[in-house]
C-alpha cells in the first residue's frame, strides 16, 4: 500500500489509538506491505515498509510481540529509548503510551489479548490472579529469546502452512495458549495475586465432574477456568484435586482423552478410503505428528500407522 490513509488504518487496527508520521512516503518507491491472519482472537502480521515511520499511541487490550527481521527499529517508553537490532524480539505492552520508530523495517508481530495472557497466568498460579503487568520490553535472556523464535517458527512453518491445522479449533486454541505461555516465560512480568487460603479438603466428586466435562467436550479446547467452573471449584482447587486423586493435571488428562479419541478413529479408519494418521491426529488437536506418534506408541505399544492398517 502507498496510500497514507491505508497506512493509518493498518496501524490503528493493530494499536487502536495511534498517530502515524512518515517521511517521503509514497515517493521514491516508499511503501508498506503487510499480510495478516488470525488464530482465533490472536492476530499475526507480517510487515515490510520502505520508509521512515514513527508511530505513537496505545494498544488497547493487546500485547504485541515483534520480531524485527531487518531494518532499524526503536521503542521509546517511560524508561527511555530502546533499540531493537535485526533478528531480535521486543514486547509492546498494552495500555502504555509508546513511540515506535523504524526505517526500512521487516517484522512479524503476534498480538496477544490481555484476557488470554491473564487467563494463562492464572492457570500457572493456580488461583484467581489479577492482571499481568509486563515489566520490560526485552526478553529475560538470550535462551528465552530463542525459545520465542522457535515457537514462532513452529506456528508459521507447521500450523499456518497447513490449512487443515490452521482452521482446526482444537489446534487454534492450543496455539493461542502456547504463544501466551511463551510470552509470559520470555518477558519479565508480574501478576497481581490476591491473598488466598489453601484449597482445603476437595472431594473426589469434583474430579469426576471435571472428567465428565472433558469427555463431553473432547472435540474442542477446554480451558482450566471453564473446567473449574464446571466442577464447582477454584482453578487451584481443581489442580490440587487432580494431583491428589488422579496423579496428573487437568491438561494432561484432557490430552489423554483426545489421544484415546484418536485411537478409536484409527481403529475404525480405512486407508483405502483416504484416512491418514496426520488427518486423524489433527482432528483431535495434535499438530505435531512426531510427538503424536511418540505419545501414541507410549500409550498403545505400537505406532499409529500400524493401528490404522490393522
Amino acid at each position: 500500500m502507498t496510500d497514507i490513509d491505508e497506512v493509518h488504518a493498518f496501524f490503528r487496527a493493530v494499536f487502536a489509538e495511534v498517530t502515524v508520521m512518515l517521511s517521503d512516503f509514497g515517493s521514491g518507491g516508499a511503501e508498506l506491505r503487510g499480510v495478516g491472519t488470525m488464530l482465533g482472537d490472536v492476530p499475526l502480521h507480517g510487515m515490510r515498509y520502505a520508509a521512515r515511520i514513527r508511530v505513537e499511541g496505545v494498544a488497547r487490550g493487546l500485547v504485541n510481540v515483534v520480531h524485527v527481521r531487518d531494518g532499524r527499529f526503536s521503542i521509546t517508553d517511560r524508561r527511555g529509548v530502546q533499540r531493537v537490532a535485526p533478528g531480535r524480539v521486543a514486547l509492546l505492552p498494552a495500555e502504555q503510551m509508546l513511540e515506535l520508530e523504524g526505517d526500512a523495517v521487516e517484522s512479524f508481530t503476534v498480538g496477544l489479548p490481555t484476557t488470554l495472557v491473564d487467563e494463562v497466568a492464572r492457570g500457572w498460579l493456580g488461583g484467581d490472579g489479577g492482571p499481568v503487568r509486563f515489566a520490560g520490553t526485552r526478553p529475560v535472556s538470550a535462551g528465552l529469546e530463542r525459545h520465542w523464535l522457535g515457537t514462532l517458527a513452529y506456528v508459521r512453518q507447521v500450523v499456518l502452512a497447513d490449512l487443515e491445522l490452521a482452521t482446526n479449533p482444537l489446534i487454534i486454541a492450543q496455539v493461542r495458549h502456547m504463544l501466551a505461555t511463551a510470552a509470559l516465560a520470555v518477558f519479565p512480568s508480574a501478576a497481581v495475586v490476591p491473598q488466598q487460603r489453601g484449597p482445603g479438603d476437595v472431594a473426589p466428586s469434583v474430579v469426576r465432574r471435571a472428567m465428565a466435562h472433558v469427555e463431553a467436550h473432547s472435540d474442542r479446547y477446554v480451558s482450566l477456568a471453564e473446567l473449574a467452573e464446571a466442577a464447582g471449584v477454584s482453578a487451584r482447587g481443581l489442580q490440587y484435586a487432580f494431583r491428589r486423586y488422579q496423579g496428573t493435571t487437568p491438561a494432561r488428562y484432557a490430552r489423554r482423552v483426545r489421544l484415546d479419541r484418536a485411537h478409536q478413529d484409527l481403529l475404525r479408519g480405512d486407508p483405502a478410503a483416504g484416512d491418514t494418521v496426520a488427518a486423524i491426529a489433527a482432528r483431535w488437536g495434535f499438530a505435531d505428528a512426531k510427538r503424536f506418534a511418540t505419545d501414541y506408541r507410549a500409550a498403545y505399544g505400537q505406532p499409529p500407522s500400524r493401528t490404522l492398517r490393522s
